[in-house]
């Protein structure tokens, strides 16, 4: 038989099928061993029962034949020696001409029959030591993931891919020759004099850098335009100079306060000589100090009257209108001097 398809509408009695044609059938995408996922998989344990042992439910495949237990079997394993160890096995055995799937006890026998009318599955070795009257967990070794006597049925099992193999090596071969031939002719292309140039432009690298624009330098003076963001900390060896800018201007009542910004600190200095009533608690209305001296929060301006004991402060809102708090005064020499954040 070359070619054979399954199954067919029966013609005349022209396709007719038995128990081979369905085995030959599922044997082609199911392994012969033991269904691991169903039930208790068949698995061999002690009954701690004396010289008894159990077999649980569970399912295989042999040849594309089915064989399903779905309870426990128990089985007595044979009297011990009283003179020597012996090792008995289990077995789900295939019997065409039985035409059956059973367990079987071997007692003494730990060989698997397969011929063209039997066919076994080894489950379990069982160690029978001299005079044992008890088979404990210990005593039994489990033969299902032993492919040589046993295994797992599952479908697609053992893909050969030696075909898929082959041909990525022929593919990464064929690559290699081609680099090979590719740099065997570049170094060929290189003489002397293009492996000298090629040497110094490497050299050259050392020496090369970024536009002057671009870098800070570590030494020398110079002057770097624009906003720098500089990443991790800033060790600064000597004075750093922050840029300044300055304000002045006439509050009211005679007034004066000066004040010179540098990064987010500003300094400042109350002066001028008072020449009209300026009321207890009030707005100093005339001027209101430029946004960027003004703080993100109210900053009070503390001073004092000059030749007296009367002590002021001027605060200054995030508006930049100026309010003095102090006595109600309508002459006299301000005086005071501090500083203020911004930030």
């Amino acid at each position: 038989m070359t070619q054979y398809s399954f199954p067919w509408n029966d013609v005349h009695g022209d396709r007719l099928y038995d128990a081979d044609d369905f085995m030959r059938f599922f044997a082609a995408f199911l392994k012969t061993g033991v269904v691991m996922s169903y039930k208790g998989g068949l698995r061999v344990r002690s009954a701690q029962d004396g010289m008894n042992i159990q077999v649980g439910s569970g399912s295989a495949v042999i040849e594309g034949s089915s064989y399903l237990n779905d309870a426990d079997i128990g089985i007595q394993v044979n009297v011990a020696s009283s003179i020597q160890d012996r090792v008995d096995s289990i077995v789900l055995r295939m019997d065409k001409n039985a035409r059956t799937t059973q367990l079987f006890y071997k007692p003494g026998d730990t060989t698997v029959a397969r011929n063209d009318t039997t066919y076994e599955l080894q489950l379990a070795k069982i160690s029978v030591k001299t005079n044992a009257t008890q088979i404990t967990d210990a005593d039994i070794t489990d033969m299902r993931s032993d492919f040589t006597v046993c295994g797992w049925s599952t479908p697609f099992d053992n893909i050969n891919v030696d075909g898929i193999v082959d041909q990525y090596k022929e593919i990464f071969e064929q690559k290699d020759l081609e680099f090979q031939a590719w740099f065997k002719n570049l170094k060929k292309q290189l003489d002397d004099n293009q492996a000298s140039n090629l040497q110094n432009q490497i050299d050259n690298l050392g020496s090369e850098k970024a536009n002057d624009h671009e870098v800070v330098h570590k030494t020398g003076d110079e002057s770097i335009a624009g906003k720098k963001t500089f990443t991790g900390n800033v060790e600064v060896n000597g004075s750093l100079t922050l840029p300044t800018k300055s304000w002045s201007g006439q509050l009211g009542g005679g007034i004066t306060l000066s004040l010179r910004k540098k990064g987010t600190t500003v300094e400042y200095s109350i002066g001028g000589e008072i020449s009209s009533n300026i009321l207890a608690n009030s707005n100093l209305v005339n001027l209101s100090v430029p946004n960027e001296f003004c703080p993100r929060n109210r900053c009070s301006l503390v001073g004092h009257m000059v030749g007296g004991w009367n002590a002021f402060h001027i605060d200054i809102p995030s508006s930049g209108a100026c309010q003095w708090f102090g006595p109600t005064v309508n002459r006299g020499t301000p005086r005071g001097t501090g500083t203020y954040p911004i930030d």
